[in-house]
């Protein structure tokens, strides 16, 4: 039977809103064409997920990668603490879960100090409620690989066959599955809300 729901952040618990905040801090339509390729989608903020190098080292890269917009590139990093909004569902529904007795993880790529400034900033209100976490950066392992899933498994003494795991991105997902676990793309609350449900009440199959 499902005991546990293991939750990635981005996405699915808060919203990563890097468009968004450009937008705010008003960026022209050319620069955050820019910046999605050259920090939000490049492989420096993988690595900054991956925590195997400092984050004065990954933000030497982004300077490096942005010389044309480095006024905007700081206005930009100087406001990642509001990179991220937990959703209105967020804590509710970890709640409900824990209520109906199930356990509740979360297992995220997240660089370390973002993840640390996000905490401080209140960003995931969530946090007292969850039964344990892995953060990619803090444990230099990153999704979809297998062994930040292993860890996960072993660090609480979880049985894959017992766990749901729950993500936006389908290879995350399909690592997990290959694992035992079972497996949520998530698109909308409503949607992963729909399918947790079923797999609880069903106990196993999908």
């Amino acid at each position: 039977m499902i005991k546990n729901v293991i939750f990635d952040i981005g996405n699915v618990l808060v919203d990563f809103r890097w468009r968004v905040l450009m937008e705010e801090l008003g960026l022209s339509a050319e620069t955050q064409a820019i910046f999605a390729k050259t920090v939000f989608g490049s492989r420096w903020w993988g690595e900054l997920d991956h925590g195997i190098h400092e984050e004065a080292e990954i933000l030497a890269h982004f300077r490096e990668d942005n010389r044309e917009h480095l006024d905007e590139f700081d206005l930009v990093w100087d406001n990642r603490g509001r990179l991220v909004e937990p959703y209105a569902y967020a804590v509710a529904w970890i709640e409900q879960l824990k209520a109906s007795g199930l356990k509740v993880y979360l297992l995220s790529n997240y660089p370390r100090d973002v993840f640390t400034l996000h905490t401080e900033c209140g960003c995931f209100p969530f946090l007292d409620r969850v039964d344990g976490r892995v953060v990619s950066g803090f444990v230099k392992m990153v999704k979809p690989n297998a062994d930040i899933y292993e860890y996960l498994l072993s660090e609480y003494g979880l049985a894959a066959g017992e766990c749901v795991f729950v993500d936006d991105r389908e290879e995350n997902v399909e690592t997990a599955r290959a694992l035992g676990m079972k497996g949520i793309v998530f698109q909308g609350y409503e949607q992963a809300r729909s399918e947790l449900d079923e797999l609880v009440s069903s106990g196993f199959s999908v």
